[in-house]
């Protein structure tokens, strides 16, 4: 194979192929694949994408769970000078046939797991000129994906691309109607691995926690002689050093040549981390930037649960056998863990970072966290798709310092604007506007809801939040989903969080309904632990400590199960269209 290439992408697979040839990169089950062995696979892709006609800049559509295959097709594509377009498995045949239809791809390939849906789909797809479909059962119209993997060359075809080009279209959630494609750009991703990388040091290194949780962390980080580093770093003028200028300057042009740098896997499969993302898939933007952070460095093995549906026991197996080191997960599934019952029998000492996102961790959850994973600490990141995700980060180390609702310090230029965009003082909520270069190039085919999002270069989130007294960002909610009553504003997160501690509430979801006095009422949808019932005003006399009058609910609707997509978001439109009328 040849040494470099002038594909962005290729060139991190020939380095970990030609430093790392013996290294692991997936464990999947019983599989367990190196580097060697997945390099040659991404290639054989991309020549296949190519016999089919797929060129440069051209979109390709795909549907995988977290699977070896997901990762060399995204990857293959990415090596042809493609954009991956991965789609929610959990999509119906009309939500396939849209998002299809959209992205303009004309290569769809998927596993036969999902075939059902995409076959039921195929025929309102006329823009797709070849289905590959990989696994078991007759194949129709549809190519073998093992067949054509098998006829094409593995290797590296040597189309460049360039760092402003589009990585990857993740399409938002489309919990308020059709998903948006959100087209994202390699240099996106760089600059906010560079950034998210400085202020993780910076924040680690500088925390005044001196227990033995944070020395476990520092002796884990990818540093000379942690042992003897560690007491350096705590010297009052490392420290200074640390929280100036000088120090993030240097450190995040560090992370840039090393993010960028061909023969990043030189160096970096020796501090290879074994990370585990079991409730993120991969087609979600929190999921996929890891991903991509591991592929440019080489520096993480990816350990993959071979269950579609979240198994606690298996994932806290893995753990344990695994010995992983870095773990992310979306709330909900951060709950399924610290609730399995027997989670306290597993060994999870490996564990140094515990990544939350895709929603708001109460403190609560956190707490019971630190608790199961004794040597890790907390990484909350927050963001959204359109910011490549990531625009805030907080690190939590002790249970007594966690702060309610607050994501921590913003990573890009962060503003928060009343209704009028002017701005406002520390702690007034409003809506949270950021700016930086891993904003998103632009929603695809839709200029009219780019430019609603877009204001001379400031990215309205439609998150409502303020900055407190340290300048960390504190959420309230969305903003459409805040509740007028009366006039006077409800946030429902606020009212969930205070419902979740009740000992009977295993999920809570708050929405306003119609209500011919007060305009909108407050309405508590409940699913319950182990009960079917339980009398409703047990819960509001929970609320009357904690909550102002208007903010209880004045309605209570309990159910079997509320609807959360993939990464665990509430779909609050559905809760709404179920369980909204006055």
């Amino acid at each position: 194979m040849p040494k470099h290439s002038p594909n962005i992408m290729a060139n991190s697979f020939l380095s970990c192929a030609a430093h790392n040839s013996e290294g692991e990169y997936i464990i999947f089950g019983e599989r367990r694949i190196k580097w060697r062995e997945f390099v040659p696979r991404v290639f054989k892709v991309a020549n296949a994408l190519i016999a089919l006609g797929v060129k440069r800049g051209d979109n390709v559509a795909f549907m995988f769970h977290n699977t070896p295959e997901f990762l060399e097709i995204n990857y293959g594509i990415q090596v042809v000078g493609g954009v991956p377009a991965p789609m929610n498995y959990r999509f119906t045949p009309k939500e396939i046939e849209y998002q299809g239809n959209h992205c303009d791809a004309s290569v769809f390939l998927y596993d036969s797991i999902w075939a059902e849906a995409v076959e039921a789909a195929a025929p309102g797809l006329e823009k797709i000129k070849h289905f590959v479909r990989r696994g078991e059962g007759e194949l129709g119209q549809a190519l073998g994906y093992e067949e054509l993997l098998g006829e094409a060359k593995d290797t590296d075809p040597q189309i460049a691309n360039e760092w402003k080009d589009v990585a990857v279209m993740i399409y938002t959630g489309g919990t308020t109607g059709f998903p948006k494609g959100v087209m994202l750009t390699y240099q996106a991703h760089l600059d906010m691995f560079a950034t998210l990388f400085t202020a993780l040091a910076i924040r680690a290194l500088t925390s005044n926690v001196k227990n033995k949780r944070h020395q476990k962390i520092v002796e884990g980080l990818p540093l000379p002689a942690p042992a003897l580093v560690g007491p350096i770093l705590r010297t009052r003028f490392v420290q200074k050093w640390l929280k100036g200028p000088a120090a993030t300057e240097k450190l995040t042009k560090q992370a840039y040549e090393t993010f960028s740098d061909p023969d990043a896997a030189k160096t970096g499969y020796k501090r290879a981390r074994k990370s585990a993302y079991p409730s993120m898939p991969f087609f979600h933007d929190a999921a996929y930037a890891n991903m991509m952070m591991g592929a440019f460095t080489g520096a993480m093995i990816l350990v993959l649960p071979d269950s579609v549906r979240f198994d606690p026991a298996l994932i806290l197996g893995l753990v344990e056998k695994e010995r992983v080191t870095n773990m992310g997960n979306v709330p909900t599934g951060w709950k399924k863990l610290v609730d399995y019952p027997d989670a306290g029998r597993y060994d999870l000492s490996s564990v140094r970072l515990a990544a939350t996102g895709g929603g708001v961790c109460s403190v609560e959850l956190k707490k019971e966290i630190l608790r199961l994973f004794p040597n890790a600490m907390i990484l909350d990141a927050f963001g959204q798709t359109e910011m490549t995700p990531v625009t805030a980060i907080r690190v939590d180390m002790e249970e007594d310092k966690i702060e309610s609702r607050s994501v921590g310090r913003s990573i890009v230029e962060v503003r928060v604007v009343d209704e009028n965009g002017q701005d406002l003082p520390q702690g007034e909520v409003g809506e949270i506007l950021y700016r930086s270069n891993t904003v998103m190039k632009g929603y695809y085919k839709d200029e009219d809801k780019t430019r609603e999002v877009m204001e001379d270069g400031w990215f309205r989130s439609g998150d409502l939040g303020y900055l407190d007294e340290k300048g960390e960002i504190r959420v309230a909610d969305r903003k459409k989903e805040c509740i007028n009553t009366g006039g006077e504003k409800v946030f429902p997160l606020e009212v969930e969080e205070v419902l979740a501690r009740h000992p009977r509430v295993d999920d809570v979801c708050v929405i306003g309904v119609p209500d011919e006095e007060w305009g909108s009422s407050v309405r508590a949808v409940i699913q319950l632990k182990g009960v079917n019932e339980t009398d409703p005003k047990e819960l509001l006399d929970f609320c009357r400590t904690e909550l102002a009058g208007y903010k209880i609910p004045r309605s209570v609707v309990f159910v079997d199960e509320l609807p959360r997509s993939p990464v665990g978001k509430m779909l609050r439109e559905k809760v709404r269209e179920y369980y909204g009328q006055g």
